[in-house]
């Protein structure tokens, strides 16, 4: 009797042991759960971040493009008092951010995008070649020398942008109109010699 019971018993715990087995593998797990943000691979030593080049080729046109990556070392950053109003804390914090960096040096800008920023923006480039980008946007130093990188970046964006190639169709329309415009403004031509023609001659008479 005694080892029946036993028997009876140890069934009873083995049947409870795998409903919870099958309980807690049916369970909905996060995706944030501890099992899932630590995985065994990340538990056999640490991750190693790859760190992408500043350099990115287009694959498309195969042309070097900026990546939007402005390496802090190597440009200048100085900061003094804004102007303005904001009571005394302006006499007291530099807030204010200029950000210099040669455009010619700027191995981080590609070289066919420099003579465009230089185009486009001669107002802010001294006569060094010097690019300068100021910014007292807010009372924070940092959030103002944010938006002088940023700034930067939306500057050198715009100077990456390449034409569009245009289709055979789109240069016969143009051609067309071109042509069209020139005999529209050699007819305009005509009817004022004309009409300067026909004034003489009435004076005369």
């Amino acid at each position: 009797m005694f080892a029946c019971a036993c028997r009876a018993i140890l069934r009873a715990h083995s049947l409870i042991e795998n409903n919870n087995q099958r309980f807690l593998s049916s369970v909905y797990t996060s995706k944030i759960s501890l099992t899932n943000l630590y995985s065994k691979k990340q538990e056999e030593g640490p991750v190693k971040l790859k760190v992408d080049n500043i350099q990115v080729i287009d694959e498309d046109t195969d042309v070097e493009k900026f990546s939007g990556v402005i390496p802090l070392d190597k440009i200048q950053i100085q900061y003094s008092r804004s102007s303005g109003p904001g009571g005394q804390n302006v006499n007291k914090v530099n807030s204010k951010v200029f950000v210099r960096f040669n455009v010619d040096d700027a191995d981080w800008i590609p070289d066919w995008v420099k003579p465009k920023i230089k185009e486009q923006q001669a107002n802010k480039i001294t006569k060094n070649g010097d690019f300068i980008v100021t910014s007292e946007k807010t009372r924070k130093q940092i959030l103002n020398q944010a938006d002088c990188l940023d700034k930067i970046r939306h500057m050198i964006f715009q100077a990456s942008i390449l034409p569009k190639e245009l289709t055979p169709e789109q240069k016969a329309v143009i051609e067309k109109r071109e042509r069209a415009a020139n005999e529209k403004r050699i007819q305009e031509k005509k009817r004022r010699s004309l009409l300067k023609r026909s004034r003489s001659m009435s004076v005369l008479e």
